[in-house]
């Protein structure tokens, strides 16, 4: 059965909204008019009380709303009015080209996601004529929610693996799973429909070593052992000591696009430093303040507003300690802690994980059973939204977490008896368009 749609008139004939009438004269002196056929304006009733703006695309002829619809507004689209549908001739649709008429209301979910319904604008003097498709965009998803997927048919024997010790991380389009010091799980991600998965053999890592304070630089993978050394290696499998910054290194801090910094001891002092491709070795800064964590550190490097790289890190409380006080650094010398005396912080998780998405600060800990977020990084509140990880990873107490380009979040955690080790992919729905 056809839907005949019936919208008014747009505009009387001979308007020129922005394309209009072109009037020149011939060589007898006589007048021609070239009548347009121009869609200039088109709008819906609102969508839960908002108006939404639609496009038109004069080049392909399609009428669009870039700013797509709530998720399930496609309800309320089988019986919507137009009330607006300007044009420089005639508007009509159907078969047998009805005129239509603004205001009245009709079923437009054949548009929804797609050029699925057709008007024809006719000129006044009916010598012409072009057709426009409507496409009505809609969501999905909820943009404010995350979807979530757990990475299958990965290799058994580093599933069942059981650790304490675990990081992921991204290096160039390669993400990496350390999760014990003889194996290495590793993909090429570049491709979101189809990455390529690879267990592979790691070499010349030492029994200490601390595989969570792995960190990405200069297209570098580092590590420290607990005796304070450093090792790297460029593809993860093969590893080597770094002679020059190996010696007293207590913690790998965070890196950024030009540098790596740590904390290493000097003396029985503690002092940040930091390492670039214009130097050779550690160059050290500032004394460590008092209260900075060092233990299993968590941390995040982000773009500020201006385009600065800061730096934000949090760290495995003491038992003393009633809140979690993040730390955050331009330079990766000079750290300044995120302290309030208001009660909006973070309780003292135990293993806090951090990174900045979506222009917001998220911090996990515990059991990944809650998640505090910030601004600012000073006022904290427990997130209520509907981002939010997936209920299958609460309750496990070993895990780790990164952000790659794609804005994916991906989540390693570690299974208790029986249970497999878990490898999960998910984004904030916003951000998938």
């Amino acid at each position: 059965m056809r839907t005949k749609l019936l919208i008014a008139i747009a505009c009387l004939m001979g308007v020129c909204i922005g394309f209009g009438a072109c009037v020149k004269g011939n060589d007898e002196g006589k007048t021609e008019v070239n009548i347009s056929t121009y869609v200039t304006a088109f709008g819906i009733d609102t969508i839960y009380g908002k108006y939404y703006k639609f496009s038109i695309d004069q080049l392909n002829h399609v009428i669009f709303n870039a700013d797509s619809l709530p998720i399930g507004a496609d309800t309320l689209l089988n019986n919507i009015a137009i009330d607006t549908f300007s044009a420089s001739g005639y508007i009509t649709s159907g078969l047998l080209d009805s005129i239509v008429i603004v205001g009245n209301k009709a079923d437009l979910t054949p548009a929804i996601n797609k050029p699925g319904l057709t008007f024809k604008i006719i000129s006044s003097d009916a010598s012409r004529s072009q057709e426009y498709s409507l496409q009505i965009n809609v969501h999905k998803e909820d943009p404010e929610a995350a979807s979530w997927m757990r990475i299958a048919k990965l290799p058994t024997e580093f599933l069942a693996a059981r650790s304490t010790d675990q990081k992921v991380l991204i290096k160039g389009d390669e993400l990496f799973v350390l999760l014990r010091g003889d194996l290495l799980l590793k993909a090429d991600i570049s491709d979101e429909s189809n990455y390529s998965w690879g267990i592979h053999n790691m070499a010349g890592l030492p029994a200490d070593a601390m595989l969570h304070s792995t960190l990405s630089y200069a297209d570098t993978l580092y590590l420290i052992s607990a005796s304070g050394d450093v090792y790297n290696s460029e593809n993860g499998e093969v590893w080597q000591k770094n002679e020059t910054l190996s010696g007293g290194v207590i913690s790998l801090l965070a890196a950024f696009s030009d540098k790596l910094t740590a904390i290493r001891k000097v003396d029985g002092e503690q002092y940040y430093c930091l390492t670039s491709a214009s130097t050779k070795g550690w160059t050290d800064g500032e004394h460590v303040q008092s209260g900075f964590p060092t233990k299993k550190v968590s941390s995040d490097v982000y773009l500020s507003s201006t385009g600065v790289e800061r730096a934000i890190l949090v760290g495995t409380p003491l038992k003393t300690d009633d809140r979690i006080v993040p730390w955050m650094t331009i330079d990766g010398d000079d750290w300044g802690a995120m302290t309030t005396d208001t009660e909006y912080y973070c309780p003292p998780f135990e293993n806090p994980v951090v990174i900045y998405y979506n222009k917001f600060f998220y911090i996990w800990g515990n059991e990944l059973d809650e998640m505090y977020e910030s601004m600012g990084g000073l006022v904290w509140g427990k997130s209520v939204g509907k981002f939010q990880l997936p209920l299958e990873v609460s309750g496990h107490k070993q895990y780790a977490m990164t952000v790659d380009t794609s804005n994916f979040i991906w989540l390693l955690v570690i299974g208790d008896g029986d249970e497999d080790t878990q490898l999960w992919r998910g984004r904030l729905n916003k951000l998938n368009y």
